[in-house]
C-alpha cells in the first residue's frame, strides 16, 4: 500500500473522529442552530459574526466538516489515480467514503432546515460512524474480518446510536441510578425510560461479548477495546450520579465514538495476520 494513501486515510479518520465528537458538543451545548436555519451559510455568512458561544460552536463544526469532505476528496482522488497500485478493498473503501460524504451533507443540510429533528439527527450520526468506518477501513486494507468481529460491530453501532437517541429525545434522566434503571430490572416509566435501558443492556451485552472474544482469541487488541468500553461505562455511571455535567457528556460522547473506531480496528485485521484460533 502507498504509504501516502495511508497516510491520508488515517488523517482523515481522526479528522471524521473529531467530527463526531464536535458534533456531540454542538448537541450538549445547545448550539444546533447557531447558524440559524442558514445552510450552507452561517447566519447568512459565510464567514459569521463570532459575537456568541453557539455560533462559534456550530461555524467550528462546518468548517472541520469541510475539512473532512476535502481529505475524503482527496482519498478518492488518489485512488482514482493509483488505482493499479492499491488492493481493491482500498479503492472500495475510499469510493464509499465518498457516497457516505455525499449522503452526511445531504443530512446535515436537511437537519438544519428542518430544526434539528432527533430522527434525522440520528441518522447522521449514523453516517457519520460508516463514514468513520470506511475511512478505518481505507487504511488498515488488506484486511480480513477477524473471527466473532461481526456481533461486537453490529452491537457497537447500535449501541452509540441508541446513546444518540436518548440524548436527542431528552431520555437521560428518565433512568435513574447505577447499574439498573430507576431500581428495577425492567422500568416502569415510560418509552424515555425503555429506550435509555435499551441502551444500557446493549452496551451490557457488548462488554460480556467482548470477555467472551478476548478470551476466546487471546489478542491483546480485543483486550484494549473491553478497556475502552469498560471506561465508557465508568464514565456513564459516574456521569448519572453526579447529575449529566456537560463535561462527563461530552467525554461519554467521545470515548463512545472512540469505542466504535476501536471495535473497527480489532474486526479489519491485516490480511497477513495468522488466523485466530
Amino acid at each position: 500500500m502507498p504509504k501516502r494513501f495511508v497516510t491520508l486515510a488515517w488523517i482523515a479518520a481522526g479528522c471524521a473522529y473529531l467530527l463526531i465528537v464536535l458534533g456531540a458538543v454542538v448537541r450538549i451545548s445547545g448550539s444546533g442552530m447557531g447558524c440559524g436555519d442558514h445552510w450552507p451559510l452561517c447566519n447568512g455568512h459565510l464567514v459569521p459574526p463570532l459575537n456568541d458561544i453557539p455560533t462559534v460552536i456550530e461555524w467550528s463544526h462546518r468548517l472541520l466538516a469541510a475539512l473532512v469532505s476535502l481529505l475524503v476528496l482527496a482519498l478518492a482522488a488518489l485512488a482514482w489515480r493509483g488505482a493499479r497500485s492499491l488492493e481493491p478493498g482500498a479503492r472500495g473503501a475510499a469510493y464509499t467514503a465518498v457516497v457516505l460524504l455525499v449522503i452526511q451533507v445531504l443530512l446535515g443540510a436537511v437537519t438544519v432546515k428542518t430544526g434539528l429533528t432527533p430522527v434525522l439527527v440520528i441518522l447522521h450520526l449514523a453516517t457519520a460512524m460508516l463514514l468513520l468506518a470506511a475511512l478505518i477501513a481505507a487504511a488498515r486494507a488488506p484486511w480480513i474480518p477477524a473471527p466473532g468481529s461481526w456481533l461486537p460491530l453490529a452491537l457497537a453501532f447500535i449501541t452509540v446510536l441508541f446513546g444518540g437517541l436518548t440524548a436527542n429525545l431528552g431520555a437521560m434522566a428518565s433512568c435513574g441510578g447505577f447499574p439498573l434503571c430507576n431500581g428495577q430490572i425492567i422500568p416502569h416509566e415510560g418509552p424515555l425510560a425503555a429506550i435509555h435501558w435499551t441502551h444500557r443492556l446493549l452496551a451490557y451485552t457488548l462488554i460480556g461479548y467482548l470477555v467472551w472474544w478476548a478470551v476466546r482469541s487471546r489478542e491483546r487488541r480485543v483486550w484494549g477495546v473491553f478497556g475502552i468500553v469498560a471506561l465508557q461505562i465508568a464514565i456513564a455511571a459516574t456521569m448519572i450520579q453526579l447529575g449529566f455535567p456537560g463535561a462527563l457528556q461530552a467525554a461519554h460522547a467521545a470515548v463512545g465514538a472512540g469505542v466504535w473506531a476501536t471495535v473497527v480496528i480489532a474486526g479489519v485485521r491485516p490480511a497477513t495476520a495468522s488466523s485466530v484460533p
